[in-house]
């Protein structure tokens, strides 16, 4: 059976042994593996992890809350300057974050400034989210009359339909 295997060649490692370039070969794996590693994208996840959307997304949502207490406290007062109507309680319920509306050219795609890498959309305004409901809480809530004009001031000043307004009484 040597005989034959000696027939047949000498397998990889026997080769590098006998030819004494084991160097060569452990250099070529080397260089295999740090090419591996780079076209992977080794850096890429370095710059990917400081630069994920978690940070936009907590400032988001930082600042959805503080529209959604400002509006809130809005409605309070509006709301408690109503004849009859003290001591009001508001929670406003939003539907989304912030929607961007960026410009557009005749045909319909986006704009943009700069070249390559750098190029940017150009957003002409940014809309407020929609609010999916209101719910009021005050005194003299449970009186109908109250309840109506609660409900055709907030609808109205808000842009809702009068179903997604609540109004109760404490």
């Amino acid at each position: 059976m040597r005989e034959n295997e000696k027939k047949r060649g000498l397998g990889l490692f026997d080769f590098v042994k006998t030819k004494g370039k084991l160097w060569l070969l452990v250099g070529g794996v080397i260089v295999g593996v740090f090419l591996l590693l780079v076209g992977s994208g080794i850096g890429e996840q370095e710059s990917t992890s400081t630069d994920t959307n978690e940070g936009a997304t907590y400032e988001d949502a930082a600042d959805l809350a503080a529209y959604e207490k400002a509006l809130e406290a809005e409605l309070e007062a509006l709301c408690e300057s109503v004849a009859g109507v003290g001591n009001a309680d508001v929670m406003v319920t939003l539907g989304s974050g912030c929607r961007v509306v960026y410009v557009t050219d005749e045909n319909g795609e986006v704009e943009t400034t700069g070249t390559g890498s750098a190029q940017k959309p150009v957003y002409r305004t940014l809309q407020p989210p929609t609010v999916v409901g209101v719910g009021v809480v005050c005194k003299n809530g449970d009186n109908a009359h109250i309840q109506k004009t609660l409900t055709d001031l907030i609808s109205t000043t808000l842009g809702i339909t009068s179903n997604r307004v609540c109004i109760t009484g404490k």
